[in-house]
């Protein structure tokens, strides 16, 4: 146990210094126990009419007591070019802690993260909240999870206009896992997440997975992200859609 949080804090560390939903499938308590993790990675490369190189990957490692607690972490990179020029730049460092409280199907959360994003000005993003998740489950439908709770954030850009800003803002999500059998699973997660003092500058995102088995444990994994933030920075667009193939081990 004190080796995983020890690997998962240099790994975060290393995000950092680098100045930095793997997956968008909710993580349920006693549903892997023990050490379990997750690589993923995609690459795409062309050459003739197109010069084009796309690069990612994530790792997620988690610990699961099959009791009472979880703790899991995040951590993915992306680079792209396009005849030369740098396109995609990013890096994701996320890790996030859940308990069991004594209300069976309620939990409760804490977290930290790291981001960076190039191309959304983004130089450093930090935030560290808390709160609360429900948990639905149906054997027919699947899992259903609503989360309320908050989060600091201090993000530095890129610009020299409002280079920095600190705020604090609610986090609301529901998030929804359903296992097509075995192997194979859908998943989504909606976040909204505005200001507590002006709840018109607010940030959106959507995810939708879907995994599947490839061979063993090789599975291959489609994702979309919509997402929205209606005060990006300078210059910066506020609304981003990406569509990503990727394949995944998990160990």
């Amino acid at each position: 146990m004190r080796r995983l949080f020890v690997s998962i804090f240099l790994l975060f560390i290393c995000f950092e210094s680098a100045y930095g939903v793997i997956t968008i499938a909710p993580v349920e308590i006693g549903n892997a126990p023990g050490v379990t993790g997750t690589l993923k990675g995609s690459f795409e490369t062309k050459r003739g009419n197109s010069d084009v190189d796309n690069y990612s990957a994530g790792l997620r490692i988690a610990y699961d007591n099959n009791i009472s607690y979880v703790l899991w972490g995040d951590f993915i990179y992306n680079y792209g070019k396009a005849s030369g020029e740098t396109n995609t730049h990013k890096t994701y460092a996320h890790i996030r802690y859940i308990k069991t409280t004594p209300i069976k199907l309620l939990n409760y959360e804490a977290f930290i993260q790291s981001e960076m994003n190039e191309f959304t000005r983004v130089k450093k993003r930090r935030l560290v909240g808390m709160g609360g998740r429900y948990h639905l489950e149906d054997m027919f439908y699947g899992s259903l999870f609503f989360g309320l709770g908050g989060f600091y954030e201090h993000i530095s850009y890129t610009t020299d206009v409002d280079p920095t800003e600190s705020n604090f803002r609610i986090n609301g999500y529901i998030a929804y896992n359903k296992k097509l059998n075995n192997e194979s699973k859908i998943s989504y997660v909606c976040y909204y997440q505005p200001k507590v003092d002006d709840i018109s500058d607010y940030v959106f995102s959507n995810g939708l997975e879907m995994e599947i088995l490839v061979y063993k444990q090789l599975y291959i994994n489609f994702v979309l992200y919509y997402d929205i933030d209606s005060k990006p920075a300078v210059g910066v667009k506020d609304t981003d859609f990406t569509q990503k193939t990727s394949f995944i081990y998990k160990f």
